[in-house]
């Protein structure tokens, strides 16, 4: 049976919308999730507590409650099919889709303000609004090479965009025309 390899890195945190992926993965046993990232803040226990017992009941989920090394970061990811970002919230960034993008591995992300804009300006991520919608963009995304190639090209230049050199181009540029 084939299998779809996805990923939630970062803080344990209710903010990250584990709920939404667990109901896909009650209903949906080609797709494989790990959650990686560390327990820092006690009133996340409830959050924790939900993902330890849905990790006993599902063979299609893993967690792994822990700060992850740098090595083990990037053996994570390339492994990895898709990288999964659906926080409940808007975020004003995110480090992790930050960090995937050296990666370029395809991103699927839930429709806030920041990823909406990664979506829109470098068809860096699929942004989705349901788990109807998340479920059916984690399979097109597993099927479609010309999909996967495309959010890759994405990321890419909007990696190159966002770099620290670039940055601090534009910085430069703002400051020498006051």
């Amino acid at each position: 049976m084939v299998s779809i390899k996805c990923v939630i890195f970062g803080c344990i945190a209710k903010e990250k919308g584990y709920f939404r992926i667990i109901k896909i993965l009650e209903r949906n046993p080609k797709i494989h999730l790990l959650i990686a990232g560390p327990f820092l803040h006690p009133l996340e226990q409830e959050t924790l507590d939900y993902i330890k017992k849905k990790e006993k009941e599902l063979k299609n989920l893993k967690v792994e409650v822990r700060k992850l090394r740098d090595d083990e970061f990037g053996k994570y990811i390339k492994k990895a099919d898709v990288i999964l970002l659906p926080y409940l919230s808007a975020v004003p960034a995110s480090g992790i889709f930050s960090r995937n993008l050296k990666y370029l591995k395809p991103m699927i992300t839930w429709n806030t303000v920041f990823f909406k804009e990664a979506e829109d300006n470098y068809g860096a991520c699929i942004t989705v609004n349901s788990i109807d919608e998340l479920e059916e963009k984690i399979l097109e995304v597993y099927k479609s090479k010309t999909l996967r190639e495309k959010l890759r090209k994405g990321a890419k230049k909007m990696s190159k965009d966002l770099s620290w050199v670039n940055v601090a181009k534009k910085y430069l540029e703002v400051y020498n025309a006051i």
